[in-house]
């Protein structure tokens, strides 16, 4: 079957199955196969990188599950999942070898028998013909799908995709391989499902918050008022706490109720919303202004952190006094913007930022954490943020739930 028609059949396929479900909200799931994604030796940034592609579109996945190599294992959650959802997205197992085995629970799952597609077999000759190599007898099997499946070509790789209705659901299946995941997504899979599927009603919108605790923010929200169909959802990801306002099919005057009444709350405390990159802010705010770094008490992970982002930057890692006035007095003495981080332990650490121009800051701020390595990932971030504040115009010394302040001075 030409490429052409096979993108029309997909299509046309995909519609006829829409209009078969009826008027209830579209159920999404994901699965994620493969014994090194269950075991954790493989993470799973296909499922994360997927779930954050489909909620732009206003789709958001209802479940996620993960399934090994064993046969039976993947027809079962293949049956199962086919009763339930009405899109199943299934990533992994379509090689060659022996422990690809998704393609045959997939035909198992749809009582089908697989069926050699000449069209693929062609196009995978033609690869390893264009690569001055033979194929391989084992990547046949490639080219093997359950009967009246949807070819998904990959432009990339050798296996392909196809899409294959198992019960009430319409199931996409790729590759695992990331690069040829992600294109055969953004190019096939989310155009088929957007030219049939109107946009979702999910909104979501991220808020990182700094210097309070999740339970602190937990009393101060949970017990509010919110309007129907929206809700707060909290993710402590050290040092930050990230929240969450989700929008189930919630009107836009009542969305915006809620975003202001959580920033009532959260705003002494809120860093960032939407996404947290601070490397690319501070990039964006310095533009070709020098940076000096000094730091002492966190080994060097400043530099590190900012090296990477901000253009004209120089950083030193020496001795540096633990006190807060010590640590300004010595940061004044450097010409431009320049901000340090001195000795520090379980007593804290001091910060100080000089502005090149007269002005200087510096606090010893001191983390109620236990461990040394979260200590320093704190100071580390609250030394950043004090470099954010400056450059917005804001305060640059504030006060912070979490983090005790014990000696504050400025020039």
């Amino acid at each position: 079957m030409p490429a052409s028609r096979e993108s029309t059949s997909l299509a046309h396929r995909h519609a006829f199955f829409l209009i078969r479900q009826g008027s209830h909200d579209m159920i999404i799931e994901l699965i994620s196969t493969g014994d090194e994604v269950l075991t954790g030796f493989t993470q799973d940034t296909n499922a994360s990188w997927l779930s954050q592609r489909l909620l732009e579109q206003g789709w958001q996945v209802r479940r996620r599950h993960t399934v090994g190599d064993r046969m039976d294992d993947l027809v079962d959650i293949m049956r199962e999942r086919s009763h339930v959802a009405d899109i199943l997205l299934i990533n992994g197992g379509l090689g060659p070898t022996s422990d690809d085995k998704t393609t045959e629970a997939a035909a198992l799952a749809a009582a089908v028998n697989l069926e050699l597609r000449d069209d693929w077999l062609a196009e995978l000759q033609q690869k390893y013909l264009a690569r001055g190599r033979e194929m391989p007898h084992s990547n046949r099997k490639q080219a093997l799908l359950p009967e009246g499946a949807a070819l998904i070509p990959n432009p990339v790789g050798t296996a392909c995709g196809f899409a294959l209705t198992i019960g009430r659901a319409r199931c996409y299946f790729t590759p695992g391989v990331p690069s040829e995941f992600k294109r055969m997504v953004d190019e096939q899979i989310l155009p088929a499902l957007g030219a049939n599927l109107a946009r979702g009603d999910t909104r979501v919108e991220r808020f990182f918050t700094f210097g309070v605790s999740e339970s602190a923010l937990s009393d101060r929200l949970d017990n509010l008022a919110w309007p129907p169909h929206l809700e707060l959802g909290y993710r402590s990801s050290m040092p930050v706490i990230e929240l969450k306002l989700i929008s189930q099919h919630a009107s836009q005057t009542d969305f915006a109720a809620a975003e202001a009444q959580l920033l009532d709350v959260i705003r002494p405390y809120l860093v960032a919303r939407g996404d947290l990159d601070i490397g690319a802010e501070l990039a964006g705010l310095l533009g070709e202004r020098p940076l000096q770094l000094l730091e002492w008490g966190t080994q060097g992970r400043l530099i590190a952190a900012l090296a990477p982002a901000v253009r004209a930057l120089e950083g030193q890692l020496r001795p540096l006094p633990a006190s807060a006035a010590d640590l300004l007095s010595e940061t004044a003495r450097h010409p431009g913007l320049t901000l340090a981080i001195g000795e520090g332990g379980e007593q804290g650490f001091s910060l100080a930022l000089c502005s090149g121009d007269g002005q200087g800051w510096a606090e010893r701020l001191q983390p109620g954490i236990q461990d040394a390595g979260l200590r320093r990932k704190v100071i580390l971030f609250a030394a950043q943020q004090m470099l954010l504040r400056y450059l917005r115009g804001r305060p640059v010394l504030i006060d912070y739930e979490t983090l005790r302040s014990q000696e504050r001075c400025s020039l």
